[in-house]
């Protein structure tokens, strides 16, 4: 994880990986685990070491994904994570995982021992702010087709791993119109 860690951030010092290592928590999650729930504050950033998992919203009552993380990954539900709000998402195990997790008060605490692990922070909220906004820009600008075919060429993994259904809802298409455009294709 420390590895993972370094290539967004930059080097962290070795005092500054240890303190931040001791704040970690192993936490093992099976499949179909949900590991946040709707309407509760997310209080965790997870530290993704094995495994894969979805972020889902309800839309008049409709489950929708909007993001799907493949381990190695770190991630939060930044906004409740903030602001001490409910969550508007939950997060659902796709697979077995395994995590290192790390409270939000404790990072707090972190980020007023260390500016390395503060910068870790920092660049971490970035690449989530640029991901969320890459991911945007996608749906704005391209068709159902396009969508699939960005997902497929950029985040192979994302169609081998979770079940299509599932990737439906992220393109903002049903199932069967996704089996029907992944036909199409292969007509051409």
């Amino acid at each position: 994880m420390r590895e993972y860690i370094e290539n967004i951030t930059g080097s962290l010092p070795d005092v500054d990986w240890k303190l931040y290592q001791q704040h970690l928590k192993v936490v093992k999650a099976t499949k179909g685990e949900t590991i946040l729930f709707f309407d509760k504050p997310c209080k965790t950033i997870w530290h993704m070491t094995k495994g894969a998992v979805r972020k889902v919203e309800m839309d008049n009552g409709i489950e929708k994904t909007t993001h799907f993380y493949v381990a190695p990954k770190i991630f939060t539900v930044l906004h409740s994570a903030l602001t001490g709000e409910p969550s508007d998402l939950a997060i659902i195990c796709e697979e077995d995982c395994e995590f290192l997790t790390l409270d939000i008060e404790q990072l707090e605490y972190l980020y007023r021992q260390s500016i390395y692990i503060e910068r870790v922070g920092r660049r971490m909220a970035e690449q989530e702010f640029i991901e969320e906004f890459s991911m945007r820009r996608m749906f704005l600008k391209l068709d159902a087709l396009q969508r699939y075919e960005f997902i497929e060429k950029k985040y192979p993994e994302i169609l081998m791993r979770f079940q299509l259904k599932d990737v439906a809802t992220f393109l903002g298409v049903t199932p069967e119109t996704l089996s029907r455009l992944r036909k199409s294709r292969f007509l051409k």
